[in-house]
């Protein structure tokens, strides 16, 4: 692992920790106050400065640093939380966010200044103002002592250990020197009554059953004991770190009232693999080595420091290596490699399509060993398909920034609600959907929210309300994007329409979904005024594009005075998925299997006519509408038998998203087989009703049905049985 590798984790971590002070802090807003929500921010800002440091990125650690004392008066209750202090630390973590930026982006730090003053003055002016924020404060002594409570309870927050372990360390006698020393040890001994020396050295081994030596130094601090020297020898650079071994040890001057036996309770479960030595002991401890190893090594190595103090401990380990840890552990993998392994895995699946037609053409369809890879391939797919899933969650913990930048802005103050954040979709997915979400809040909080002024006085809540909802919907993603605003004024976007030439201006007869629609028309603006957020003419239709691209869909629910929603439906993955390869004429078609619900043939009594256009599938009692899939394929309709005579054909009956159930109209079912999905818009242009394209295992390409779309353009046809009659 090189350097370049190292920072590619720090600016992961970064990242985690932001999002970790994020929700800490939105906590704080929504009145969660305790310990371990403002250690958690701490410690998130602490994270970055120590990586910053490491790396020598001084803008970053020098900001982190005013950031973090103040967050630090904060965990030991000297500075009171309230609502304006969320608010601007809020603010602050938009700046740190904006400083990690740039040094991954190697642009000019952002100007700080600012922020850095009221950082410093939010800690410089407690207790000022004729003690008023004292007096605040001292009704409730309970405050800091969460905080205290949890710092010295919480033995997982490293940063608040090592905090207090250095502090309790008495400077002076850091640099004592060795001679002196002995010297005081020696005669420790000599008078019974002087402080006596302790020598720490823990190995790779220490750390391997779930000690921690960080908790030895501090009971050792506990029970009275010094540090007067680290040995930090053989401390190699940071990229040639093994997290598993021990480089560091410790000498500590022991009070003459401590009994060793109580020294020795500590390190009871510890066995060999750390060495303590005492009293003369301790003042010559072995020379110390350091190996030469990489991450890569297969077993920690036995330390010679060990064995040169107790030599026949030696074989016991090299005999009997120590377990593997058996606690859940991650990696992280490059993005590019991962996809070229669904990449793979979609080949792999096409290749066992072919192989599987190829053998049914030769009558050896049946063998155990076919549907054995068949099975393998499959949960092969899947597991692939699991590593890209990610909760939809990281794209909606950015939208209360925007939000805050938007109120800045606007003076728009908005409340967000969130729902399903918890829902999972694949990887690609969730990056390309963060510009379309993001232009469809701006569009929300500027065109939809109406002022303060203007909420109050139709009897509204000043504060607007901003709802984000997720869910998995008939094999579909489904995001709801809503606000409580006016709505859609439809007059104003027809006019507007109307002297743009969008539309022509004798067409007064538009439905209310046509007119919403009229939105995404490219350069379509109704706003007053040209700003940062709206009315250049871009956005909504650069939404509808980028879903599109994505082989999604948006619709519009406007209700006039109440709101609006927009209504993202997604696919769960961009890759492979399931389908019912179907024949039409001389085509094969794929149904994705995500919206079938069942296939039959009906008798000519289930079939009715309404008008001569449409016909309709009596289902148990419930009448759908029947779409012949022989118009996606543009053949002629009188001449295929399904439709002259629909009792030789098959009814596939779907569930929609918007339409409810109907029944696509085939010649027959062929397979239901895994389908690798590949976009038409890249290799050719969009089509309406085609959702996509694949090659099925005779090596021709077969398009995807976009159920949704073709239901719901019959739906829409205007007035079809009146042409009928």
């Amino acid at each position: 692992m090189n350097g370049i590798d190292i920072q590619a984790i720090f600016f992961d971590e970064c990242e985690e920790s932001l999002q970790a002070a994020e929700a800490g802090l939105d906590a704080c807003k929504a009145g969660t106050q305790d310990g371990e929500t403002i250690n958690a921010i701490f410690r998130a800002v602490h994270s970055i400065k120590g990586g910053a440091g490491a790396f020598g990125y001084e803008a970053l650690a020098s900001y982190t640093h005013v950031f973090e004392n103040l967050l630090g008066d904060v965990r030991e209750g000297t500075v009171p939380v309230t609502s304006d202090l969320v608010d601007m630390l809020l603010l602050a973590l938009d700046c740190l966010r904006d400083h990690v930026e740039s040094v991954r982006a190697g642009t000019p730090a952002p100007d700080d200044e600012a922020i850095k003053v009221r950082l410093t003055e939010a800690r410089e002016n407690v207790g000022k103002d004729g003690g008023a924020a004292t007096e605040a404060a001292a009704p409730e002594p309970a405050a800091p002592e969460p905080a205290a409570a949890s710092a010295s309870a919480d033995t997982d927050d490293l940063d608040a250990l090592l905090d207090d372990l250095l502090g309790s360390y008495p400077a002076p006698a850091a640099e004592i020197p060795a001679e002196e020393t002995a010297d005081e040890s020696a005669s420790a001994e000599e008078d019974g009554d002087e402080d006596w020396a302790l020598y720490v050295c823990p190995q790779a081994g220490a750390m391997e059953n779930g000690s921690e030596p960080l908790l030895w130094l501090r009971e050792l601090v506990e029970l009275g004991g010094a540090c007067v020297k680290c040995d930090e020898s053989i401390l190699p650079q940071i990229d040639e770190m093994d997290p598993k071994e021990g480089y560091l040890a410790w000498t500590f001057a022991m009070p003459a009232s401590v009994e060793r036996d109580k020294v020795a309770d500590i390190f009871d479960f510890v066995g060999e693999q750390c060495l303590v030595l005492y009293g003369d002991e301790a003042l010559t401890p072995p020379a110390r080595e350091r190996k030469v190893t990489a991450l890569e090594a297969k077993a920690p190595p036995v330390a010679t420091a060990v064995a040169a103090a107790k030599p026949e401990a030696t074989a016991a380990p090299a005999q009997t290596p120590p377990p593997a840890a058996q606690a859940s552990q991650s990696i992280r993998i490059d993005l590019g490699k991962l996809d070229q392994l669904i990449d793979g895995v979609g080949e792999l699946v096409i290749a066992q399509a072919m192989l599987a037609q190829r053998l049914s053409n030769e009558g050896l369809a049946h063998f155990e060993e076919l549907a054995m890879l068949e099975g393998l391939v499959r949960d092969i797919q899947e597991r692939a398909m699991a590593f890209r899933a990610q909760p939809i969650s990281s794209v909606f913990s950015r939208v209360p920034r925007l939000l805050r930048e938007l109120a800045s802005s606007t003076g728009k103050h908005v409340k967000l609600v969130v729902a399903g954040e918890t829902t999972e979709l694949d990887k690609t997915v969730i990056e390309r959907l963060s510009e379309p979400l993001t232009h469809l809040i701006r569009n929300a909080v500027d065109h939809g929210i109406e002022s303060a002024e203007d909420r109050q006085a139709v009897g509204k809540d000043p504060e607007g309300t901003l709802t984000l909802s997720a869910e998995q919907k008939a094999g579909r993603i489904v995001i709801r994007i809503g606000d409580d605003g006016g709505g859609i004024n439809r007059e104003k976007v027809l006019a507007k329409a109307i002297e743009k030439g969008i539309v022509d201006s004798e067409m007064h007869n538009l439905s209310d979904e046509e007119i919403d629609n009229l939105i995404f028309a490219p350069g379509f603006s109704t706003a007053a005024q040209v700003s940062s957020i709206s009315g250049r003419g871009v956005g909504m239709d650069v939404v509808r594009q980028n879903v599109k691209e994505l082989g999604g869909r948006i619709t519009i629910e406007s209700r006039p005075g109440q709101g609006t929603d927009f209504v993202l439906a997604l696919p769960l993955t961009l890759a492979i998925s399931d389908g019912m390869i179907v024949q039409v004429g001389d085509q094969s078609l794929v149904i994705p299997l995500t919206h079938v619900v069942e296939s039959l043939s009906p008798a000519e009594t289930e079939i009715k006519g309404l008008g001569r256009k449409i016909r309709m599938l009596n289902v148990r009692g419930q009448f759908l509408p029947i779409v012949p899939l022989r118009q996606l394929t543009g053949g002629p309709r009188a001449e295929t038998n399904a439709e002259t005579n629909m009792e030789n054909g098959v009814l596939v009956v779907v569930e929609t998203e918007r339409c409810g159930q109907a029944a696509l109209l085939v010649d027959a079912i062929i397979d239901q087989r895994q389908f690798v999905i590949k976009s038409l818009d890249t290799h050719y242009r969009s089509v309406d009703g085609v959702a996509g394209a694949t090659i099925l295992g005779n090596g021709r390409v077969a398009l995807i049905v976009d159920v949704d779309r073709l239901v719901l353009d019959m739906a829409n046809r205007p007035q079809a049985p009146a042409e009928a009659a």
